[in-house]
């Protein structure tokens, strides 16, 4: 009976190839699109899940309160890891760790050559850190590997990289010396995995954090600020984290000053929520995606199923009516409607499973794809046999509600009307019921559509939008030894693609995550009263370099080594109601000192458009003049290898890099532009999909009406008159569905543009643009089977066998 079932599903999908394909097509692009949303979605929501204590480990997060807003800090003092470890026994493990920063390092190769490399993610961490996380070890002890200060723990890509002779043998590089900085000299003690892609602690070497402390003193003791440092505790329980918060909350006025303990709080985050809150953002060097937004990419996933399902259904029934005579034979000769409806399901879930290892191989390739687009941070989807459990839910899933159907409607033909013909379904409740999928399914392809444009306006808002300063073909580019900038700037500046040169601790807006923080207030008030402001340091050319402009007093007139001047911005001064000629002449304290306020600059965005204009302080201080920003000829990149050529000459012992500070900013809206990209391809699949979803139900259509199509030939109808007839009776199903959709798309899309502050508004023309879209492609859509159904013959349509 199997082997019988087999081959007349096999006839049937030979017989019917266009729509055979057709289904195939659009139930795999759904599949797999659903497939490989799933398996994003559960890749970001397993960050640090697999780390054997993740249940019971807890990131120490700092709480800022000052006068006019409560900051979220996700790192806290240095020394805070240690005061914990030694006065709260019940807490089984503290871990400190610092970074992950840049850092240079050279080693000598086996002809005494010097080799320099820069590695981005070097963490320092102390040794309970090796304990708290599940790292696999491939060479060396983790009991010792970071007792020695003067030690050093590479991943398995750098140990091949920078001892390539090795031949695998990690054990024979223990002991190694790699010079860090040119200067410190540290052997190797241990060879580890990278960490996974689902990890929040990126890292490619280690280093002890005493190591760190020796180096850093001031920050390494400070208690009032932070400064990239992230502290970890594990407990025994849950249950002891609210009462140990209770304590420490008591406990923290026996290290901070009075003024420093009233304004910081500190709370335990669990471990495995730190990757989808946005509250505290992102860990140093990682990123957050939000629950919200993984929520809202599996109701999609959902929907994209279920309208391909949908699809696949319409199709299957609107072909039906080709073998009603088939069923009406087997009735005759005794079959049941059992036997019919476990025919029907065998065939369909044939097709189904088939589709499935389509999919499979479809989804392999984007999951590849999408790693290449996303490599920015550091995606690493890959297809799995654990997902297999995932493949076969999505295949139940289908197959209960894309093969049962079906098969139900195909085996309710009476024998006698499938024998002649004549299939009249009961009621139109069957009709109804496809014409309500049909306005679902468009209800999901406009939502899309006009989600993709809103998103679109924002994202190109993001690009075109004044930030308030130059960022035109800026180079950014490191200078690590302040005593050659001039040198350095005097030589770029005689060539003439060069036209301006600066240096400072950042461009006006911050990029890579790398912004300096202070307060602020008037001599007077106490620091109880001080306000949070970002600090920015720049030479004398800074504001003309970036075009700021300046709306009272003066630029610096010299480069010193110590500061005594402000420059400040608008929002600062509306702290203390002081207008641009009221604020000249005033003094302000900050965290490093006290100094003049000499000019005002016009608000510029020191910050992405998803956060508000900060208060900003402009220091002419040689301490962090650590960036070179050369302004080249408008595209003019043949200039970059000069600059290269010029910085390896002045700066000898360094590595040299550089970025664009476009492209900088432009990283700054990965997740927007995640999203943006989300939106466009769900809009591409949603609308083929829904199309499959009107060709399907215009094949239903033109298959029951083809005599009514024939009468109206005869008695004269045109052609424009039957293409009017069919285009007519969908628009309506398209125009319901934009109705429908307007109003859900509006609140979900200002719902998602509150989360920025500078934005764009929702304008009537823009939900009327993806109405207008989707109304062209159905039309389109159903001109094709009503032109078809229009030029046949009606003389065959009219004919009874």
């Amino acid at each position: 009976m199997i082997k019988n079932y087999i081959k007349i599903a096999w006839r049937n999908l030979l017989k019917n190839k266009v729509n055979t394909a057709i289904n195939i097509f659009g139930l795999s692009i759904g599949i797999s699109t659903c497939m490989v949303i799933l398996i994003f979605v559960r890749y970001e929501s397993s960050f640090d899940h697999y780390h054997e204590k993740a249940e019971n480990t807890y990131r120490v997060v700092q709480h800022n309160q000052l006068p006019d807003q409560t900051l979220y800090w996700n790192t806290t003092a240095y020394p805070l890891a240690s005061a914990l470890r030694n006065d709260f026994p019940e807490i089984d493990m503290v871990t400190q760790t610092a970074g992950p920063v840049s850092r240079e390092f050279s080693i000598e190769d086996e002809e005494r050559d010097l080799i320099r490399f820069e590695e981005s993610h070097v963490l320092f961490a102390d040794p309970f850190f090796l304990k708290t996380f599940d790292i696999e070890w491939i060479a060396g002890d983790f009991n010792t590997a970071l007792s020695d200060i003067n030690s050093i723990i590479l991943t398995e890509e750098l140990a091949n990289k920078y001892f390539p002779e090795h031949n695998e043998n990690y054990q024979s590089i223990m002991g190694k010396t790699i010079a860090l900085q040119s200067k410190d000299p540290l052997k190797v003690t241990g060879v580890i995995k990278s960490a996974p892609g689902n990890s929040n602690q990126r890292y490619n070497i280690l280093i002890p954090y005493e190591f760190f402390k020796i180096n850093n003193p001031y920050f390494s003791g400070n208690w009032s600020g932070n400064y990239q440092g992230t502290t970890y505790v594990v407990l025994q329980n849950e249950e002891l984290r609210k009462p140990l918060e209770a304590k420490i909350a008591s406990w923290k006025k026996k290290y901070l000053k009075p003024e420093d303990d009233k304004r910081i709080s500190y709370f335990l985050q669990p471990l495995t929520e730190i990757h989808n809150e946005t509250l505290y953002g992102s860990s140093p060097g990682g990123y957050i995606l939000p629950s919200k937004v993984l929520f809202t990419a599996s109701i999609v996933a959902l929907f994209i199923l279920v309208i391909a399902i949908v699809n696949f259904i319409n199709l299957l029934t609107a072909q039906s009516i080709s073998r009603s005579k088939e069923v009406g034979i087997r009735k005759v000769l005794g079959s049941k409607r059992r036997d019919l409806i476990r025919q029907f399901i065998f065939e369909n879930s044939i097709i189904i499973i088939g589709t499935l290892c389509i999919s499979v191989a479809i989804v392999s390739a984007l999951l590849h794809q999408l790693n290449t687009n996303l490599s920015i941070i550091d995606l690493k989807l890959q297809f799995a046999w654990s997902h297999i459990g995932l493949i076969l839910l999505i295949g139940c899933f289908t197959i209960l509600l894309a093969a049962i159907y079906p098969a139900i409607v195909l085996s309710a033909y009476r024998p006698i009307q499938a024998l002649k013909n004549r299939i009249q379904l009961r009621g139109t409740g069957n009709f109804n019921l496809r014409r309500s999928l049909i306005v679902f399914q468009f209800v999901i392809v406009q939502l899309f559509v006009i989600a993709a444009i809103v998103v679109a306006l924002q994202m190109n808002y993001f690009k075109n939008e004044s930030m308030g300063f130059s960022s035109n073909a800026v180079v950014m580019t490191p200078t690590p030894e302040f005593s050659k900038l001039e040198v350095f700037r005097n030589v770029l500046l005689e060539n003439n693609n060069i036209s301006k040169v600066s240096f400072g601790s950042g461009p006006p807006m911050a990029v890579h995550g790398f912004q300096l923080g202070t307060s602020f207030r008037r001599p007077e008030q106490t620091v109880e009263e001080s306000l949070d402001a970002e600090m920015k340091i720049g030479d004398v050319n800074y504001l003309d370099f970036y075009d700021l402009e300046l709306l009272a007093g003066r630029n610096f007139t010299s480069n010193k080594e110590t500061f005594d001047e402000f420059i400040v911005n608008e929002t600062l001064l509306k702290s203390y109601n002081w207008t641009p000629e009221e604020a000249i002449g005033k003094k302000i304290q900050i965290n490093e000192g006290q100094a003049t306020i000499v000019g005002v600059v016009k608000d510029y965005h020191n910050n992405s458009f998803q956060y508000e204009i900060t208060p900003c302080i402009i220091l002419n201080w040689e301490y962090y003049q650590n960036q070179a920003f050369i302004k080249i000829g408008n595209q003019n990149y043949e200039s970059l290898a000069m600059i290269k050529e010029v910085w390896e000459d002045t700066f000898t012992s360094s590595i040299y890099r550089y970025d664009f500070l476009d492209d900088a900013i432009e990283k700054e809206y990965v997740l927007e532009r995640l999203v943006f990209n989300g939106f466009t391809i769900f809009s591409i699949l949603a609308i083929c999909i829904g199309c499959l979803g009107l060709f399907g139900l215009m094949s239903f259509i033109t298959s029951r009406k083809t005599k009514e199509i024939g009468i109206r030939k005869v008695m004269g109808a045109s052609i424009l008159q039957i293409l009017s007839f069919f285009t007519k009776e969908f628009m309506r199903l398209v125009a319901l569905a934009f109705i429908i959709a307007v109003p859900v798309v509006y609140y979900l899309m200002n719902l998602w543009l509150e989360g920025f502050t500078y934005r764009i508004d929702i304008s009537i023309w823009m939900l009327l643009s993806g109405g207008l879209i989707t109304f062209i492609i159905s039309v389109i859509t159903c001109s094709f089977q009503s032109i078809k159904a229009a030029l046949a013959n009606p003389i065959h349509a009219l004919r009874e066998e």
